[in-house]
């Protein structure tokens, strides 16, 4: 009896230390996740504003200051969910993904386009391509012509309420908050 009361008393210790293990690691996995999303919106909300650009740290270290007569702002906009860019005329939409920044727009252009094919799938349905070299311009398809959009990445570095470093292409470019 007392054997068996001892087995119970064990058995009952390792239930409460597993449920306590498993409640445990479920707070923490919340945590984690309750931190990792409200600091994506933290950085989101933080990336909101005017930026101008001062300086750039190319790879090979060399640093250069962006003269005041090249200058620009870069402004990133949200509104009602909506994402925008807007940087010398040239818009689009933007969008944070992890440490990601991708501005996606629609060039404003004039090109001629050099070759056009047209592609087929299984089932029958037509498309036509427009490229130029080897740079798709855009597609045909069910009589709508289809711009092709360009998509630009960068990493954010580091951003706070005065200062934004972004990577590009290995470059690190420092822009100031200007409101």
């Amino acid at each position: 009896m007392k054997i068996t009361n001892q087995l119970r008393d064990l058995e009952m210790k390792l239930i409460k230390g597993k449920k306590t293990k498993i409640f445990k690691t479920l707070i923490f996995y919340l945590t984690f996740n309750f931190l990792l999303i409200g600091c994506s919106k933290s950085i989101e909300n933080k990336l909101i504003g005017d930026w101008q650009i001062d300086y750039i740290e190319f790879k090979d270290q060399n640093i250069s200051n962006v003269p005041d007569n090249e200058k620009y702002t870069m402004k990133l906009l949200k509104e009602n969910n909506k994402k925008q860019f807007l940087i010398d005329g040239v818009k689009g939409n933007w969008v944070l993904d992890d440490s990601l920044l991708l501005f996606e727009n629609i060039p404003e252009s004039k090109t001629y386009i050099d070759s056009m094919f047209v592609l087929n799938d299984i089932n029958g349905n037509s498309t036509i391509i427009l490229q130029n070299g080897d740079q798709k311009i855009g597609t045909i398809k069910n009589g709508l012509v289809v711009p092709e959009k360009v998509i630009y990445k960068m990493k954010v570095i580091s951003v706070n309420l005065e200062q934004l470093i972004i990577q590009i292409d290995g470059d690190f470019h420092t822009y100031n908050k200007v409101n």
